[in-house]
């Protein structure tokens, strides 16, 4: 009996998954916090100490909603880092001189309407922070197209009105070369942390070293807007994944696990049609950037793509396919098999 309840003892019977993984929801949102300390660094170099104030006040209202919102819904708060990721992403991709009420109001609406109305973390059809920039931009379209020039003293409050790099007002002097410099470490006007490719690609970079997301979709999805930029005659490919927020979208939104396809073929579909839609919109249509609005839209797509490419079942081993012409081979074999037996029938009701 001793032997026996030892041996009950060491059986465990639970739910799946029995699989476990060190990494839970709450580090690598955290890992994702600290990559994204450095395009957030860019932004307060090149635009001044105000955008800390439109971070802090975006990750503070995404909070406070989110706890509202669970206490509504009777559910339990629990800090994981999701709702600072998204506060922080929404920030990023706003002008640095929005005003804070502004802030308030998208990053509420990307916590109560895209993330906690859909069911909260893990049920949200679309990347909140993006769908919080679409809202602001529907409804404050003003605010969301005033640019500043890159500050002279981080604790300056003082701007200068300037286009961006996907703007028809964009000029620059220098030679293309020189441009590329400065795109590439953020030099130009621009939302809060989309400027420096350099300092966005780290973060990502990072992300990818540590696990936390695949190379899959930022390679497909910047390599995408680089290939069709250079096909299509006028075009740059160089400027136009340095410019705007391709990086970022990239590397933080684009890889978003609930948002993107979970098999790696859904995953190529889903940058490939990301990556066409960009250059679509910022050649052929009205708006100067279409980031956001790409992977919003391939959001959407991103339940029939897993309907239709399913994940293989473990241990799953596809049955052998025979050859046409051993097919044929046994349909003869059957056929003459079949006749042998008639005649022979036939043969045996004669001599009766």
């Amino acid at each position: 009996m001793a032997e026996e309840t030892v041996d009950q003892k060491r059986l465990v019977v639970s739910t799946s998954p029995h699989m476990h993984d060190k990494k839970n929801t709450e580090k690598i949102m955290y890992i994702v916090c600290l990559a994204l300390l450095l395009p957030i660094i860019g932004g307060v170099y090149f635009f001044g100490i105000y955008t800390i104030l439109v971070v802090l006040v975006s990750v503070i209202t995404a909070i406070i909603t989110e706890f509202l919102a669970k206490r509504l819904r009777k559910r339990e708060f629990m800090m994981d880092g999701s709702t600072i990721v998204t506060g922080i992403l929404f920030a990023l991709v706003l002008p640095p001189r929005i005003p804070l009420w502004a802030v308030i109001i998208g990053a509420a609406f990307c916590i109560a309407i895209v993330k906690e109305a859909f069911g909260g973390l893990g049920y949200n059809i679309f990347n909140p922070a993006l769908a919080g920039r679409a809202f602001i931009t529907v409804s404050f379209a003003s605010l969301m197209t005033s640019w500043i020039a890159p500050v002279t003293s981080i604790m300056s409050l003082d701007s200068i009105t300037s286009a961006t790099p996907l703007g028809e007002g964009f000029s620059y002097a220098g030679s293309t070369s020189d441009m590329y410099i400065e795109l590439l470490f953020g030099n130009v006007g621009g939302c809060i942390g989309e400027t420096s490719a350099l300092l966005i690609l780290l973060g990502g970079l990072l992300l990818i070293g540590t696990g936390v997301i695949k190379w899959r979709i930022p390679t497909i999805y910047i390599g995408t807007v680089f290939l069709l930029t250079w096909i299509i005659p006028g075009q740059d490919p160089v400027f136009h994944i340095l410019a705007g927020g391709l990086f970022l979208g990239a590397f933080f939104m684009a890889t978003d696990y609930v948002t993107c396809p979970m098999t790696a073929k859904g995953q190529y579909i889903f940058a490939f049609g990301a990556g066409l839609l960009v250059v679509l919109i910022r050649i052929y249509g009205s708006m100067p950037e279409g980031v956001a609005f790409s992977i919003l839209l391939m959001n959407a797509f991103t339940p029939l793509i897993d309907r239709h490419i399913k994940p293989k079942p473990y241990g799953f081993i596809p049955p052998e396919k025979k050859s046409k012409f051993l097919l044929k081979k046994i349909t003869k074999t059957a056929d003459v098999t079949d006749n042998s037996d008639q005649s022979d029938t036939n043969k045996k009701e004669g001599k009766k």
